[in-house]
């Protein structure tokens, strides 16, 4: 499939440039067909939730959506948990890892809200606490030598969990989750499993954008929505556990998934059995898009932005250059102006861009280098 034949995939609003679609993403036609087919059947017969839905390919539930999910991210589907966003996600692990009183999670002010507030929300009931560390002064300029040694230089005795996310959408930055993973298990050697340093990632910005096995990453916790560079069906995640560490977790809701592993961790209840089940859909789609293929397109295109954005007068780029530490968003500023101005700025060109902590520019795989170069016009014309 190339390029042109999958944005026609999408209903994207014409007429505009969207680089925003990192916030949630658009359906494309093989998932909202896979929707469509599976709500028709849920519809006629509400009992066949449980007693067998089918794609037009085969049959379909947990067990084949846990399944794709494993071959895509290079593990076993007993490993996996399946939420409905990442932040769910956060909270099933941070409110089920055993502590004791008086252990910390260890995070950064980079660091998502939602995962911040999930470990501060599981401190303050278990009798632990949050400490805020810092990886770099300036994430433009860190290197993965620089933040692995700031992980290791701040973990202590009493440090029960290391939370970092994949790709920061704060600041653009992808961690080199590998080094940190090292510098963990160094910082684990001697210690008994209730003392165990665990290494969770957030990893929403980073599943689908990199060409990366994350069950391979050497974190024991990665924990992603699959409603973004995926282009999974909205309301789907999933939760990857590390086999050595499973019994260091433990359910914080009833689950409705049968099986061992990490199943049990899968919040229950009635959901959209429609959305969850399409999601082998965007997975094939991705499959046969090629994973090399979709990050090699996404680096092209945020490669074309930084280089950009470094030739607009008054433009700061935040985002790292290195393509080993960045991904698919790139955070900027532009003197003398907010990052809402600047937001506003560019729909006046009908170009859709996002703010955080700084203003951003997503590239998705179905964006175009002519919608960049709009972008990245829409941008000049605010600084002349």
């Amino acid at each position: 499939m190339d390029w042109d034949a999958l944005r026609a995939q999408f209903r994207l609003e014409p007429g505009w440039v969207n680089l925003a679609l990192f916030y949630l993403a658009s359906h494309p036609k093989v998932v909202r067909d896979a929707v469509d087919h599976l709500r028709a059947q849920v519809d006629a017969n509400p009992l066949s939730v449980p007693t067998g839905l089918t794609l037009p390919d085969g049959p379909t539930g947990w067990p084949r959506v846990r399944q794709a999910l494993a071959a895509y991210i290079g593990g076993r589907a007993e490993d996996i948990a399946m939420t409905a966003s990442t932040s769910i996600g956060l909270g099933v692990f941070y409110n089920g890892v055993v502590t004791r009183p008086g252990q910390e999670f260890l995070l950064t002010e980079h660091d998502h809200i939602s995962q911040r507030t999930a470990a501060r929300l599981a401190a303050e009931k278990h009798g632990n606490t949050l400490r805020l560390g810092s990886w770099f002064a300036d994430p433009a300029t860190a290197t993965a030598d620089g933040i692995a040694a700031a992980v290791g230089e701040a973990i202590r005795p009493n440090t029960r969990v290391v939370g970092i996310t994949w790709v920061q959408s704060s600041t653009g930055l992808r961690m080199p989750v590998r080094a940190v993973a090292e510098v963990v298990r160094r910082a684990n050697e001697g210690r008994s499993p209730a003392d165990r340093c665990l290494l969770v990632v957030d990893g929403v910005h980073g599943l689908a954008a990199i060409d990366e096995d994350a069950a391979s990453l050497g974190a024991d916790v990665v924990i992603a929505g699959t409603h973004k560079w995926l282009f999974g069906p909205r309301g789907t995640g999933l939760v990857w556990v590390a086999p050595d560490v499973l019994d260091q977790l433990r359910p914080t809701f009833v689950s409705f998934i049968r099986g061992g592993g990490a199943t049990p961790l899968s919040p229950g209840g009635f959901l959209a059995f429609e959305y969850a089940f399409a999601l082998p859909a965007a997975v094939a789609l991705h499959e046969q898009l090629g994973r090399a293929r979709v990050a090699a397109r996404i680096t092209q295109l945020s490669t074309r932005v930084k280089q950009g954005l470094s030739r607009v007068p008054g433009v700061t780029v935040h985002t790292p250059a290195d393509p080993e530490l960045s991904a698919g968003i790139t955070c900027f500023s532009v003197a003398g102006h907010t990052h809402q101005q600047v937001v506003d700025h560019a729909a006046t060109h009908r170009v859709r861009l996002s703010t955080s902590t700084y203003t951003r520019i997503g590239t998705a795989v179905i964006n175009t280098p002519a919608e960049i170069d709009t972008a990245l016009n829409s941008l000049a014309d605010l600084t002349r």
